[in-house]
């Protein structure tokens, strides 16, 4: 608000401003400018002094003094009263429910079901591969390594350390203080002021002309090659592999057996007898056809078609977007400024120089010369002999027997124990937590914040013009022999 305030007075006051300098185009409006002063200097070749002023030498006959009124803006602070809105805090409260999860047990029945196992056995036969060893002989050759020592010289560098003396020097540091004055500057501030010109905006309308462009479709021919397709028979050999089917033979195990009949004393009483069968197992070994597929390759000849190209040379017309000048007159506005001279008031920091002693403390080197004895190495040949061992090779002819492990198949018999898993049910109890919803009521407290309207007094500066009556001396001609 009190930007737009300050715009609006500053509007008020160029509008103002340029009202009073547009009486300074004559020669006889505010007096004491330099712009009236120098256009009425040159009217007649010196024949006023620039002021409205009559020259000495004519008299007083050729100016009269007119009085007139002029606006002179000026500031003036006023208030308004503006209405806002402004927040305060209020504290209520509001109620809610709140539903809780109670657990309550209950007990029930269910059915389960599990599985028993029972021990059973059986008497199977199977077949088993035992391990038959056969001893055979082989001759090989073995590469037999053996070492011969040598005798060899090699140079062995051994170090000697010399001791030698360095002198060096080294800045050992000292701290000394020292007197001097710096300058320092005080600012000083000093009122001035200066002409500034700002420039005012107003709108005139022109007239111009611009170029527009409006599409022109024409109608081309263009050539372009397509390429056609056409297919083409071949012919080439693949590989078919055909099932041909073969009878073999393999020896299969049966039990050709049979039931015995048998008057067995039961053991719990011995006067009695009971019948009992009781198998009587005769492995027999036959042999039984079998039909293996194999597959057999052939080379067979087919035909098959080949999708190819030529090129063929076709025409198309398409349509061209030309853009087409044409000039069209249109009028608009252009915002320009005049130029407008005020004067303000500001401020001008100046530092004035200050000599202020001190006392500061500097680090200094001076240069000590010292001695310090170190070490060199140097390295002297020496020849020295030594032995090694060379490792060689020779090939030997050697001779061993090794075992040859075949796979002989025998029949046998077992017993053997397995498990069934009988099926079976039972009645259990099981607990269950269920949850019931309780419903409670809870308050809470809460800040809200509620707007009211505030009437206040807000000042602000508002450009007003002031009438002034001011008297100038106007030329009324017939005396000025410059004018003639």
């Amino acid at each position: 608000m009190t930007r737009m305030l300050f715009t609006l007075t500053a509007m008020a006051a160029m509008v103002a401003t340029s009202a009073q300098a547009g009486d300074c185009g004559s020669c006889y409006s505010s007096c004491g400018t330099a712009a009236c002063g120098s256009e009425c200097g040159s009217y007649g070749g010196g024949c006023n002094d620039g002021c409205g002023n009559a020259p000495a030498n004519y008299g007083g006959d050729c100016y009269q003094s007119v009085e007139c009124t002029v606006m002179v803006p000026q500031q003036v602070t006023e208030y308004r009263t503006v209405t806002r809105t402004a927040y305060r805090q209020e504290q209520r409260e509001r109620a809610y429910t709140v539903y809780k999860q109670v657990p309550r047990t209950v007990t029930k029945t269910r059915t389960v079901n599990y599985n028993t196992w029972e021990d059973r056995s059986r008497e199977e036969t199977y077949t088993v591969h035992e391990t038959a060893w056969e001893e055979k002989t082989q001759t090989y050759k073995v590469c037999v390594p053996y070492t011969e020592e040598r005798q060899g010289s090699r140079t062995v560098y051994k170090p000697v350390w010399e001791e030698k003396t360095q002198e060096y020097t080294v800045q050992v540091p000292y701290q000394e203080e020292r007197q001097a004055s710096r300058t320092v500057y005080k600012p000083v501030w000093e009122e001035k002021t200066q002409e500034y010109t700002v420039q005012v905006p107003y709108q005139e309308e022109r007239q111009g002309s611009r170029t527009v462009y409006k599409p022109v479709w024409e109608e081309k021919t263009q050539e372009y090659t397509v390429q056609v397709p056409y297919q083409e028979q071949r012919t080439a050999h693949r590989t078919v592999w055909d099932t041909v089917q073969e009878t073999c033979y393999r020896t299969v195990c049966r039990d050709a057996g049979h039931w015995v009949t048998q008057q067995v004393a039961d053991p719990c009483n011995p006067c009695c007898v009971r019948t009992c069968r009781k198998w009587c197992p005769q492995v027999v070994h036959e042999q039984v056809p079998y039909t293996v597929c194999k597959r057999v390759c052939r080379q067979e000849p087919y035909t098959y078609n080949v999708t190819l190209c030529r090129p063929e040379v076709r025409t198309r017309s398409y349509k061209v977007c030309r853009q087409a000048a044409e000039e069209q007159p249109y009028t608009y506005t252009v915002t320009l400024c005049r130029p407008e001279t005020r004067t303000r008031n500001y401020k001008v920091c100046r530092q004035v120089a200050e000599e202020q002693p001190y006392t500061y403390t500097v680090t200094l080197c001076r240069p000590e010369t010292r001695t310090r004895t170190y070490k060199v190495c140097r390295q002297v040949a020496e020849e020295q002999p030594y032995t090694y061992t060379v490792c060689l090779q020779r090939w030997e002819d050697r001779t061993r027997a090794y075992k040859v492990c075949k796979h002989v198949p025998v029949q046998k018999t077992r017993v053997v124990n397995y498990k069934v898993c009988v099926p079976q049910t039972r009645e259990e109890s099981y607990d269950v937590t269920e949850y019931d919803c309780v419903p409670e009521q809870n308050t809470q407290t809460y800040n809200v914040c509620v707007p009211y309207q505030v009437q206040e007094e807000v000042p602000y500066t508002t450009c007003k013009m002031v009438p002034t009556t001011v008297t100038k001396q106007v030329y009324t001609g017939g005396c000025n022999p410059c004018c003639n």
